[in-house]
């Protein structure tokens, strides 16, 4: 059976190099684009970047959110290739979010959602499977029991939320589709570090295509709403702080190994968020050792943009680009603020890039305990 991410992880990297070659004589439109539908969710993780614009920032309260008119409108924009994500927040906290989904197929597309699972009952189950043109379904699960709950601050939202997957899986298979594809997403945390091959064997069993661990993040500027004005301010320049959550590295290089070798046996297939080919990456990260040499240049400003709920653009630091309410997203993606932010990532990463989803680790990457804290240090010298 094609692996449908390593295809798209192919063909991203081809088209990532290609839009990078050609610009700015020629901007080839996205490869991607990520529709923010809502901030809204019913759950509180406390490592979630959107926590702060949920809480402290109006303009992403439900009355501020694009409409589906609004979303489609960008949508049509967009030339057939462009793979949609919608995520929020929890998208089916909007109650015209399949209204949503069941559009997008009527015109011939196809997209991928993120949830938490918890309100995936079975009426959702049918309509990802039937009534919409969803290629991928990330769920998240970041511990066996009440590790998941505790993270989630919801009790009981891990029996919800397996329950639902299991719902999901078993009406695919009953249907005999094979879309969506189910993909359970983990940060990898010292509250679930015991737990991740459990989680994995959990996944095994519910049916997932693909496990993806993520790393915890702790920069001010990814995907952190709401988007500053500027890059004058300076923000990408400072790296960001060092991890301060303890972490057993050798529970995790062993808990890592474990992964790998359950992995090569079948389903689900493993993914890191950052890329790490190596484990030795993920440790060096973890032990505040990782360096922006770790990484390959980066291509996801000329093939990845995204749309916050209220219709602000960004890229991945979150500076804003422009508002799809004032300016067509085609004209925000050729525009001059989008090309100053290539032109600071043509030759090198930004110190505010570490533990950026979108990097992709260099093979070889070496981790030796005990050598000090090179975040600190850095985070230091950028004052």
């Amino acid at each position: 059976m094609v692996d449908i991410s390593a295809v798209f992880n192919r063909v991203k990297g081809a088209y990532g190099r290609l839009a990078k070659t050609l610009h700015p004589i020629l901007t080839l439109p996205p490869l991607r684009v990520t529709f923010e539908v809502t901030y809204r969710c019913n759950l509180s993780c406390p490592f979630c970047f959107q926590e702060f614009a949920r809480e402290q920032s109006p303009e992403f309260k439900k009355n501020f959110e694009l409409s589906n008119d609004e979303i489609l409108a960008a949508v049509d924009e967009l030339p057939r290739h462009t793979l949609i994500t919608f995520n929020g927040g929890e998208v089916f906290v909007r109650k015209d979010f399949p209204d949503l989904l069941q559009t997008i197929k009527a015109r011939g597309r196809r997209c991928n959602i993120v949830t938490n699972g918890t309100m995936l009952f079975a009426d959702k189950a049918r309509l990802l499977v039937d009534q919409s043109s969803v290629l991928s379904a990330g769920v998240s699960i970041d511990g066996i029991g009440e590790t998941h709950n505790l993270i989630r601050r919801l009790p009981g939202a891990f029996e919800r939320t397996v329950a639902n997957l299991r719902g999901l899986t078993a009406y695919r298979r009953q249907q005999g589709k094979r879309f969506p594809v189910v993909d359970v997403k983990t940060v990898i945390t010292s509250q679930n570090l015991e737990e991740l091959p459990e989680i994995y064997q959990l996944a095994r069993e519910i049916g997932a295509d693909y496990l993806t661990l993520s790393c915890l993040r702790t920069s001010e500027l990814l995907f952190a709403l709401p988007c500053r004005a500027s890059m004058a301010d300076g923000a990408w320049n400072q790296v960001p702080a060092p991890l301060t959550e303890p972490m057993d590295l050798e529970l995790l290089r062993t808990q890592l190994e474990t992964l790998h070798r359950l992995a090569a046996a079948g389903k689900p297939a493993l993914r890191f968020y950052p890329d790490y080919p190596e484990i030795s990456g993920i440790l060096k990260y973890y032990a505040n050792e990782g360096e922006l040499e770790d990484y390959e240049l980066c291509r996801a400003p000329w093939t990845n943009i995204r749309v916050a709920p209220n219709g602000d653009v960004y890229p991945c630091l979150a500076y804003r680009m422009g508002n799809v309410r004032e300016t067509r997203l085609m004209e925000i993606w050729k525009g001059a603020a989008l090309d100053q932010f290539r032109a600071g990532l043509e030759r090198e990463l930004l110190p505010a890039c570490m533990g950026c989803c979108f990097l992709t680790a260099k093979p070889g990457v070496t981790y030796q305990a005990g050598t000090g804290c090179a975040r600190a240090a850095l985070v230091e010298s950028h004052g």
